[in-house]
């Protein structure tokens, strides 16, 4: 029972270490990618402007 209790800590300890990793992965493009989703969507938006003027 001690070894798969040694086993278990190693591989929950891997994997906290690879969450934080991820996170701050993600934590440090966050800013970017939310600024490129705006400014599709702000793109789209003045492109579809003057074809749905159209339909006025």
């Amino acid at each position: 029972m001690a070894a798969l209790d040694q086993v278990t800590d190693i591989n929950r300890e891997h994997f906290a270490a690879s969450v934080r990793a991820g996170r701050s992965a993600v934590s440090d493009l966050l800013p970017w990618v939310d600024g490129l989703l705006f400014a599709a969507m702000l793109l789209t938006v003045l492109g579809l402007r003057p074809r749905l003027a159209e339909f006025r």
